[in-house]
This record gives C-alpha cells, sequence and structure tokens, in this order.
C-alpha cells in the first residue's frame, strides 16, 4: 500500500530554502576550516631566523671578539646533573663520565675555530677565564685517567699546568678576587644519598692549587660557584636535611672562606634546579638554568632571570627568557643578550627568547657524540669586591 507524502509545510514567516542555504554553507565551513587552516600554514612562509649578532656586538657585546668553550661527550646512561664524574658505587668499571673532549676558542668575526687541548679519550669541562683575560682556568681529566682534576693554560693554548691532584675530582671552578680559587670537589668522600654516584662539595684552594680546603658540609651536592659583585660566591646547593630528596635545590651563597652560608633564591619552592648561575653586568640581577624537576642530564634548563631585590622567595621575580628547557650555561652580556649552549652548537638570545645560532660543531665532533659547553667570553673583566677572611681553618 503507498502511504501519501506530507508536504514539507515552511516555518510561519520564514522562507525555508534561504535558511537551508545558509545551513548548508555552514556545515561546509566547519568541514573545510581544518583543511583550508592547515594548507594555509602550509604556505606560510617560516619566520625569518633572528639575526643578533650584529647589533649585539655593537651594543652590549663590544670589544668581545673570542669566546671559549668546552666540547664534550655526555654519559649516555643516566640523566641526573650531577652524573658525569667518578665512578657507580656497585661496580667501579661504570664510570659516570663519556670519553672524548676539546677545549675550543671560537673567533666571533671570523668563526674560526681553534682546539686549544683535544683529548680523544680524555675530559675538558668548566673553563673560565683570568681578570686579566690571558689564562684559562678549567678541568682537565686526561685519557687513560679517571679523574678531573684543576689546569691553566695561555689564552693561546700554551702554557699547560695541573693544579691539583690525587683520587679525587676537582671541577666547576672559578677564579676568586682575593687571589683564590672555589671550585667543588669528591674529596669529602661521600656517595648520593639516594642514587650510586659519588658527590662534590665547596672546596677552594691557591692558585697555585695548594692549601686545598673544605668551604661545605653539605651532605649532598653543591654546584656551580661563581663570585657576585659583593664578593660573597653564589652556588647550587641540593637541601636534603629533613626534606624531599629530590625537590630542593636551589641558590645559596656564602663568603669566600665558606662563613655566612644562607639562601639566596628560590629554597622554599620546590620541583626546579636552579644552576649555573652568574650575575648580570650592571645590576643586581642573575642569569641561570632553571633545570624542570630533580634537573637533567648536564643542567638543561630554562634561561631565566632572577631578580632578588623582593626577598629569596618571590617567584614572580624569576623570569623566563628561553622558549625551551633545552639549553645550558648561560652568560649575560646584558639583561638583554645572553650566550647559550645547546647540544651541539652555541647561540646568543636576546630578552625575549630569539636565538641565533653562531656555531654549530664540526662533523668529527658531532659524530664523536661531542656537545657544547660553558662558553664564555675570553676578555678581561673586573674583579669582584674583595672580602675580609672571617675564617681560622685549623
Amino acid at each position: 500500500m503507498l502511504t501519501k507524502t506530507r508536504s514539507f509545510r515552511p516555518l510561519v514567516g520564514i522562507r525555508a530554502t534561504p535558511v537551508l542555504a545558509l545551513l548548508f554553507a555552514f556545515g561546509l565551513s566547519v568541514l573545510l576550516a581544518p583543511r583550508v587552516v592547515a594548507a594555509a600554514a602550509a604556505k606560510a612562509p617560516a619566520a625569518p631566523p633572528a639575526n643578533l649578532l650584529p647589533g649585539f656586538r655593537a651594543g652590549p657585546m663590544r670589544g668581545f671578539e673570542d669566546l671559549v668553550f668546552a666540547a664534550r661527550a655526555l654519559n649516555q646512561t643516566d640523566g641526573h646533573w650531577y652524573a658525569n664524574f667518578g665512578y657507580y658505587s656497585h661496580d667501579p668499571g661504570r664510570k659516570a663520565y663519556a670519553e672524548g673532549a676539546k677545549l675550543y676558542r671560537l673567533n666571533l668575526p671570523t668563526r674560526g675555530l681553534t682546539a686549544l687541548l683535544a683529548d680523544a679519550k680524555g675530559g675538558v669541562r668548566d673553563p673560565q677565564v683570568s681578570y686579566d683575560g690571558k689564562k684559562i682556568l678549567f678541568s682537565y681529566r686526561p685519557g687513560g685517567t679517571e679523574h678531573y682534576h684543576l689546569y691553566e693554560i695561555n689564552a693561546d693554548g700554551s702554557g699547560l699546568r695541573q693544579l691539583t691532584s690525587g683520587p679525587y675530582d676537582d671541577f666547576e671552578a672559578s677564579y676568586l678576587p682575593d687571589g683564590g680559587i672555589v671550585f667543588v670537589s669528591s674529596r669529602c668522600k661521600r656517595w648520593v644519598n639516594c642514587w650510586l654516584t659519588q658527590v662534590a662539595v665547596l672546596h677552594r684552594c691557591n692558585a697555585d692549587g695548594s692549601d686545598i680546603r673544605a668551604l661545605s658540609t653539605n651532605n649532598e651536592q653543591d654546584n656551580t660557584p661563581w663570585p657576585l659583585p659583593d664578593g660573597r660566591v653564589l652556588y647550587t646547593r641540593w637541601e636534603y636535611v629533613d626534606r624531599s630528596q629530590v625537590h630542593f635545590h636551589h641558590l645559596w651563597t656564602a663568603n669566600p672562606d665558606g662563613t655566612a652560608q644562607m639562601t639566596w633564591f628560590g629554597n622554599l619552592h620546590p620541583g626546579i634546579t636552579m644552576i649555573d648561575a652568574k650575575p648580570i653586568p650592571g645590576t643586581d640581577k642573575i642569569v641561570a638554568s632553571f633545570s624542570p624537576g630533580h634537573g637533567r642530564k648536564e643542567h638543561d634548563g630554562v634561561i631565566t632571570v632572577v631578580d632578588p631585590k623582593n626577598g629569596p622567595d618571590a617567584k614572580e621575580f624569576a623570569k623566563s627568557i628561553s622558549k625551551t628547557p633545552n639549553f645550558r650555561d648561560p652568560w649575560a652580556f646584558s639583561e638583554d643578550c645572553f650566550l647559550a649552549a645547546t647540544r651541539g652548537t652555541l647561540v646568543v638570545m636576546d630578552g625575549a627568547g630569539r636565538t641565533q645560532e653562531i656555531l654549530k660543531l664540526p662533523a668529527g665532533d658531532l659524530a664523536a657524540g661531542l656537545e657544547c659547553h660553558e662558553p664564555r667570553p675570553l676578555a678581561p673583566r673586573p674583579r669582584e669586591f674583595v672580602m675580609q677572611n672571617r675564617a681560622r681553618p685549623e
């Protein structure tokens, strides 16, 4: 039996045909919009790379012709920020370091690259330039040996000499304005409480490596000491006393003799490893790597500027600069001009986080697994305030 089809009756006062056409057009636009946006995105030209270096060299980097930095292989079996020296407690044959390193000098105008020291089986780390710009202090583990010690070399690669020795690792050294050297060392003879690698804490010595003495009794890592303009030493302390073992590694200060240790920033805010901190010239601010969580390998993190004027716990006074947490070892020429390393490259960065690559390691270095670390300007710099010694070591 056939049924009679009822005719469609339009709504009163509205014509059916325009409404249907409008609904059809809207639905079609919803269906096609993602494709249109994707096509437009595919056709949109990529943003041109930032060309920062010419302006920087005419401004805050004026007069800086050369940089020095380390290139070395990484421990690929351990992601902890501190697992890069010594051996593992369960197996002395398992080393926390990798083999292969160079100490490089880069000329900015020509991009010429000179190896001041190369060791295919050794390790090079933490170069620091003397106040007169003529010498480089760094840590070196010669191929075939197991320990990093402090060395010094002339800026042209001549005159290599060893400063410290012994069955310990000495690294992350900085010149002090009183003529001494501050560094971290495994001479404290202890192990990470919750892991298998060794601990290094603050020490100091004379310019020739003599009179080594401990400045810290921390039971966990101290890292990356650096003098502030007022003469105090800024460093990272892993705080492990009646606290979570993985959440508190923030910025502290101490006098160069180890007295007056106190928090500088962040100690009430867990979850960030604040490391590689250095002062920003002409300000009270510092630049640091804020490495996420319990810290990433080789201190990778977000380049961050900290202003201390509102106290040690004002999180809003820490400003993120880089757009990703993949940068290490920042150096500030100003509040808007930074130098940093990331993987096999060196970059300059402005205050908005824009970057320009200024060096990529040679293909042979990249094939050997080397990455860039610790870039510093090779130039004279002002000496910080010299503080009166308060300690009387026995």
